[in-house]
């Protein structure tokens, strides 16, 4: 397994940056549950959601705890009741290592919880920009008239089996912070990413491919754009996240993040409970 170099230069007020964006626009998923029964709350300082009806751990997780003040006891048993009230089969905690230490990994797993995998925090500072286009696409910017395409989209480049999340995808489209993008070859649309700002920070949301048509530079195309829109709203950083990439396990989202210039901040653990 080679391993991935990561930056130990951010302060912990820019961590609590990149992991409050990311809280700001998966929040904006939870606001309405009119496709099926979501839940969300602020817990210390950061994020906890959760959709019982899909059994999928990237819907169902706590983002930026700790980073406002310790996870003790307390907060612990405060997550817990959320996620049993919510009716969660699992969810998980993701932790950055500024706030890991041997006291919070004994409490976690003195309550059942197991270090489950690694999701890789990256970020990049908003200055140079390529703005030159990918041959053989076209990209467009999305409102609510194209909200439904843009959630089938990114449905069917995951491999999902609930087909409600493709209204629930489409939900942020036209959202306050949300931009949104389609990429198409010869008229076909192959793909799909959105873009959240907030201030001087930004963040790259959902993005996919559609099977067939992988391998021709449509996510490069798409961050491109992002990056440029970024650019223009005059946001200062932005920052996405992959799972975590090694030889054994190589992640084709990672590749492409760090061609455009992404550094990695940090790998994020993520400890998983099951209910």
């Amino acid at each position: 397994m080679s391993k991935v170099q990561i930056s130990n230069q951010l302060s912990i007020e820019f961590i609590r940056k990149l992991e409050q964006i990311e809280c700001s626009y998966w929040m904006r998923y939870y606001r309405e549950g009119k496709t099926f029964p979501t839940f969300s709350t602020i817990l210390n300082g950061g994020l906890a959601c959760a959709i019982p009806d899909v059994d999928i751990l990237a819907m169902n997780r706590a983002i930026g705890l700790g980073t406002v003040q310790p996870i003790d006891e307390s907060i612990l048993q405060n997550i817990l009741s959320f996620y049993r009230a919510a009716g969660s089969r699992r969810f998980f905690l993701q932790l950055p290592p500024s706030i890991m230490n041997d006291g919070l990994r004994h409490l976690l797993l003195s309550h059942g919880f197991v270090h489950h995998n690694n999701w890789t925090k990256l970020y990049r500072p908003i200055d140079v920009v390529d703005d030159q286009p990918t041959p053989g696409l076209s990209i467009r910017k999305i409102d609510e008239k194209e909200a439904d395409n843009f959630g089938q989209l990114i449905f069917m480049s995951f491999d999902w089996e609930d087909s409600r999340l493709a209204s629930w995808l489409a939900t942020t489209v036209g959202q306050t912070g949300y931009h949104h993008y389609i990429v198409s070859k010869e008229g076909k649309d192959i793909a799909a990413g959105a873009l959240f700002v907030e201030g001087e920070m930004a963040s790259m949301a959902f993005a996919g491919t559609l099977g067939p048509f992988r391998g021709l530079g449509a996510q490069s195309s798409l961050l491109k754009k992002r990056l440029q829109e970024a650019f223009k709203l005059g946001a200062k950083y932005i920052t996405a996240e992959t799972a975590e990439h090694t030889d054994a396990r190589p992640v084709r989202s990672f590749l492409n993040i760090r061609k455009a210039g992404f550094r990695v901040a940090y790998q994020r653990e993520n400890w998983i409970y099951v209910c």
